[in-house]
């Protein structure tokens, strides 16, 4: 199994702790958390030291210093988060900032106002703070007694000439045995801060919310390449088997004609030809089901044309498009609103069937409307599967059907 995290290294697997690198990682994310309050504090000292004696007036100094200080504070904010955000690599997965919630097309005020008042913004300065104080001292506290203490101890001992050997031999092993100990202290130190740190630049909303646009965006690759996929299926099937069947049946045509009525031959060659029209009518309907060509050609009007001829119920189609919709979004339609008509034709045998819609703010909008006896479960099988479908795409499916119909099906997709 693999341990991605110190969290987890320390919990699931404390025997092995010690023998895998995750204490120096540790270490290592602990001594960075020092880095800006080191130089900070370190500023400070170097300014209380060598500032002239006669010049100390702090009661004077102290809301300058104080103005500085917030400066200072606000003007490192983006390094010392760019800083947390990498460090959070050493102990767990790598923080990466969040998406820029100013409007794209704002002035460059507009887009520094929105960011001086977002919640990122104050929850930035607010782990600056953190970090060059709270942060700071615990991780220092922390340093020192797991690490400074056993140290002491052992340079206590280490030139004790008071002591026997064995007793020096056991003082010195026994300060050093602590640092073993001190490596799990630095290690559960290091994984509560980093859940503070993450809880601070990440919160989980704003995690959960990031992971929801990653899964939305992939599957609408993952839509998107389908799509693909069929498209090509079917251009292959229509420019490959299908024209070789229909090259096939007309060579069996051509031969008929050579043959004299009511032989044997002109019977078998007549049943081939019939078998080879069959065929040829199965891949016809195979392609449809996958892509059919009028939707790539022509669009969805003329794709929803072609299913309502062909359908067992009379179907009218008031639906004309100004423009060709995004391919992902036509092809959905597309299947959804056949899928709802084969609903229709099962459920309501010989009822008319009206498909109807449009386009606006974005929204395509078809609605698919049976004269049946209505009462269909918004929830049944079918339907999920027509939702299902619909979400890849964030489209929305609302079904109303009161008891003695009418029933309608409504899909909305955005365009985007």
């Amino acid at each position: 199994m693999t341990v991605r995290t110190l969290r987890a290294a320390i919990t699931l697997a404390p025997h092995r702790f010690l023998l895998s690198a995750w204490p120096w990682r540790a270490l290592a994310y602990l001594a960075s958390g020092l880095v800006a309050g080191s130089l900070l504090y370190g500023t400070v000292h170097l300014l209380a030291v060598h500032w002239p004696e006669q010049g100390r007036q702090w009661q004077i100094l102290a809301l300058p210093l104080g103005m500085l200080f917030l400066a200072a504070v606000l003007g490192s904010t983006p390094l010392v988060v760019r800083w947390g955000r990498w460090c959070e690599g050493l102990v767990g997965e790598q923080l990466e900032p969040p998406p820029e919630t100013a409007p794209s097309g704002a002035g460059r005020w507009a887009r520094l106002r929105a960011r001086a008042f977002s919640t990122r913004t104050w929850r930035d300065v607010g782990y600056t703070v953190l970090a060059l104080s709270v942060l700071y001292v615990l991780d220092l506290a922390v340093l020192v007694v797991a690490l400074g203490s056993p140290l002491a101890g052992v340079l206590n001992y280490w030139g004790a000439a008071w002591l026997r050997p064995a007793e020096w031999v056991a003082s010195v092993a026994g300060w050093a045995s602590l640092w073993l100990v001190g490596l799990y202290l630095v290690a559960a130190w290091a994984s509560a801060r980093s859940e503070i740190v993450r809880a601070v630049l990440s919160p989980r909303e704003e995690r959960l919310a990031a992971e929801l646009r990653d899964v939305t965006t992939s599957r609408a690759a993952l839509a998107e390449a389908f799509d693909d996929e069929r498209r090509r299926i079917e251009r292959d099937l229509h420019d490959g088997a299908q024209q070789r069947l229909v090259a096939v049946k007309t060579a069996l045509g051509l031969a008929r004609l050579d043959l004299p009525d009511g032989s044997p031959a002109a019977g078998a060659v007549r049943e081939a030809q019939d078998q080879v029209t069959a065929a040829l009518s199965e891949l016809r309907d195979l392609v449809r089901g996958i892509h059919p060509q009028v939707l790539t050609e022509r669009g969805l009007r003329a794709a929803l044309l072609d299913v309502a001829a062909r359908a067992s119920s009379p179907v009218s189609v008031e639906f004309d498009p100004p423009d060709r919709l995004p391919p992902a979004v036509e092809s959905t339609a597309y299947f959804v609103v056949c899928e709802a008509l084969a609903n229709a034709a099962k459920h309501a045998p010989g009822a008319p069937v009206r498909v109807s819609g449009d386009t606006h703010d974005g929204t395509l909008r078809v609605d698919v409307t049976d004269e049946g006896p209505g009462g269909a479960d918004p929830d049944g099988g079918g339907l999920g599967g027509l939702r299902h479908r619909l979400a890849v795409l964030d489209g929305v499916l609302t079904v109303h059907s009161p008891e003695g119909g009418p029933t309608t099906v409504r899909l909305e997709i955005p365009q985007r």
